[in-house]
């Protein structure tokens, strides 16, 4: 009886660290053919987040009252009759 369980607990841990090796090889490959692209000039490099240094890029949002969205009063009107903005 007590094999018969360990056994089991094998193959699931087998099971479970053969599928997460394999989704390292597959990340790993897929960051290998990325690198390779940029490096022969056929891909674009992947976008990297870099904030301004003085934040004038932020924006705080307010919610609209009549569509229940949350926008930048920046960008005016929603385009709903009661919106005041």
């Amino acid at each position: 009886m007590f094999t018969k369980i360990l056994l089991t607990v094998a193959v699931v841990a087998l099971i479970w660290f053969g599928f997460a090796f394999f989704r390292r090889v597959s990340a790993d490959n897929r960051r290998r053919d990325v690198r390779r692209d940029v490096r022969q000039g056929g891909g674009k490099e992947p976008p990297v987040f870099r904030p301004d240094p003085d934040g004038a890029g932020v924006q705080d949002l307010i919610k609209c009252p009549a569509c229940s969205t949350w926008r930048s009063a920046k960008l005016g009107s929603c385009g709903r009759g009661e919106c005041p903005y």
